[in-house]
């Protein structure tokens, strides 16, 4: 596997998160392998070429998405697609409490199945996502 992919996973892992949009995952990546050159471009396609290891969701495809390209600005990262890495989690996976661990590994584990071309199933796990992400912080908070 590239330098870039090993320390995209390494990322994904080591995040509270259980997914990370591409523009966050590429600044993690390029901080990690020192690698200023690489892009987003090259990072999505490296991704998608491991769909053992990534699954890239993209809730912005279809028709609407014209309005994407309208709203960019470099403050609107939530635009990008989400990346997940869907390969056996490992005992370390995460940070956190057990009960955020397993949380993070049902929201990756669900990712698997998502159809990447229905905008329904994409809304719904993004959705899925950011509620998994308010009730890690929730938790991480009351603990």
């Amino acid at each position: 596997m590239d330098p870039y992919l090993r320390a995209a996973e390494c990322a994904l892992r080591r995040s509270g998160a259980p997914a990370l949009h591409l523009s966050e995952l590429l600044r993690q990546v390029r901080s990690e392998t020192r690698d200023l050159s690489l892009d987003g471009a090259r990072l999505q396609a490296g991704l998608l070429g491991r769909p053992d290891v990534f699954r890239v969701l993209d809730p912005w495809r279809g028709p609407w998405r014209f309005l994407r390209e309208k709203e960019r600005t470099p403050r609107s990262p939530d635009l990008d697609p989400w990346v997940v890495v869907v390969s056996d989690p490992a005992d370390t996976d995460g940070a956190g409490q057990p009960s955020t661990r397993r949380l993070q590994a049902c929201v990756r584990w669900l990712a698997r199945d998502v159809d990447p071309r229905s905008g329904r199933a994409l809304a719904r796990w993004s959705v899925l996502v950011m509620s998994a992400e308010e009730t890690r912080c929730a938790l991480e908070a009351a603990a």
